[in-house]
């Protein structure tokens, strides 16, 4: 109930929580359920708990799903070995989909469809192209951490270069139904291609992510002048 009422906006961030003493008289319930129940919204980001100062509401909605440092090449592969790829589809690059948006001949690709789940959560779905002349069998895939990861146990080709862009976006119907989203959600969309020691491109991706389900976080040291 509390958890509810949190996040109705029946309590706003900064208001103060009825006391444990006064939960058990309004609802019945014995003063360990109480502290259990406040608890589990310390632990889920939503409260925070001060000595003689009492319960104030820290958020109105829990915590992003999943969050993803960006400091370095290897935050960028980290993503795909923590968020676990469920496959949907590795089929030929249809004339309709990935390679004609970044402008690329189909032929020349496969393209793999899957959802991204951190643990049983669905986080996103995902698209990636791969270069059919370095693509793995789906077992392979399966296999090993990384789509990349699999690239390079089987052909020996590892990423040099990596360029990502981050937009905006809404859900449509059929991404909404994928997601479990209403249509119209808020998302945000990453696309990232990666390209060889030569500079040429063999694997890119996009994931779209709910914006309640993912955080992209990001820490920066001054350099001296």
């Amino acid at each position: 109930m509390l958890r509810a009422a949190i996040t109705s906006g029946t309590y706003n961030v900064g208001d103060l929580l009825p006391t444990e003493q006064e939960l058990c008289a309004t609802h019945g319930i014995s003063r360990h359920t109480a502290r259990d129940a406040l608890r589990l919204l310390t632990d889920a980001g939503l409260v925070t708990r001060k000595r003689r100062a009492g319960t104030v509401v820290a958020a109105s909605a829990e915590p992003a799903l999943f969050v993803q440092p960006l400091g370095g090449f290897q935050d960028l592969l980290q993503y795909a070995r923590t968020a676990r790829l469920t496959i949907l589809a590795y089929v030929p690059a249809p004339a309709d989909g990935m390679a004609r948006d970044l402008g690329l001949l189909p032929g020349d690709w496969r393209e793999l469809r899957g959802l991204r789940r951190d643990g049983a959560k669905v986080v996103g779905l995902t698209r990636i192209l791969i270069r059919t002349d370095c693509a793995p069998l789906q077992a392979e895939i399966e296999d090993t951490p990384t789509v990349a990861n699999a690239i390079e146990a089987r052909f020996g080709l590892t990423p040099s270069r990596i360029d990502q862009q981050i937009s905006a976006m809404v859900l449509d119907s059929r991404n909404a139904a994928l997601l479990g989203c209403e249509p119209g959600t808020a998302a945000l969309r990453t696309c990232r291609t990666y390209h060889d020691a030569k500079g040429v491109l063999f694997l890119a991706s996009e994931s779209i992510h709910p914006a309640d389900r993912f955080v992209y976080s990001m820490s920066f040291n001054r350099e001296r002048e």
